[in-house]
């Protein structure tokens, strides 16, 4: 690609993405390395964010003395940082309330620093 042609795709990437959240991120243009990349919910997918979503959660239940079951993943993005930042977008019940809309934010650190998911915050998405 051209330098005139990456630098117009980058101007447009950045004036796309300027007002999203990190959970609505947009694809960035095929060469540009780093950023936050919306995350393909495929089945293998889905198998491996799903505990992350319910260790967000039960997090969130305990802080906040709920008892939300997680039901599904709606969307994800993701970060390459050391090791992998998840912004997952999730719907949860209680048994009181209907379905419920959360945002988490998990960190799967790499395993030379311990490789454990570390849960940084989770809450209900704002409306």
């Amino acid at each position: 690609m051209e330098s005139n042609d990456e630098e117009k795709a980058y101007a447009e990437y950045r004036e796309r993405s300027r007002n999203l959240s990190r959970f609505d991120a947009i694809e960035p243009p095929p060469y540009m390395c780093g950023g936050i990349s919306p995350l393909h919910i495929t089945n293998e997918v889905r198998r491996n964010l799903t505990p992350l979503c319910e260790l967000a959660l039960d997090k969130y239940n305990t802080e906040q003395g709920t008892n939300f079951v997680f039901v599904d993943i709606l969307k994800s993005t993701h970060q390459g940082v050391a090791g992998t930042n998840y912004f997952m977008t999730f719907r949860a019940k209680s048994p009181n309330c209907p379905l419920v809309t959360f945002q988490a934010y998990v960190w799967v650190k790499l395993p030379c620093y311990g490789g454990q998911p570390v849960v940084q915050s989770c809450a209900i998405k704002p409306t």
